[in-house]
C-alpha cells in the first residue's frame, strides 16, 4: 500500500507540478462548463467518464489491463465444471 494512503507520520507526499497542474485545469474546465449554463449533473457525468477512461488508457499504457486478462484466462479453466 501506497505510504500517501497511510501516512505514518514520517513520510509526506507532495503533488508534483503536472498532477497539481492537471487537477487546476479540471477544476477550471469544471467551473467554465456550469458557468455556460452546463447543469452541474451533467458535469458532474463528464468527468467522471474522464477519469474511467484516464484509467483504462493508463492501465493499457502499463500492461496493468493485459496482466489481468492473462490471470483470469489462466483462472477460469480451473472454475468450469466437466
Amino acid at each position: 500500500m501506497a505510504l500517501c494512503v497511510v501516512p505514518d507520520g514520517s513520510t509526506r507526499c507532495q503533488l508534483g507540478g503536472a498532477q497539481a497542474a492537471v487537477i487546476v485545469v479540471v477544476i477550471i474546465v469544471a467551473a467554465a462548463l456550469t458557468r455556460d449554463g452546463m447543469p452541474p449533473r451533467d458535469v458532474l457525468s463528464l468527468l467522471g467518464g474522464a477519469g474511467l477512461l484516464s484509467v483504462t488508457v493508463t492501465q493499457l499504457a502499463t500492461g496493468a489491463a493485459s496482466r489481468t486478462l492473462r490471470y483470469l484466462a489462466r483462472a477460469q479453466p480451473a472454475s468450469l465444471h466437466r
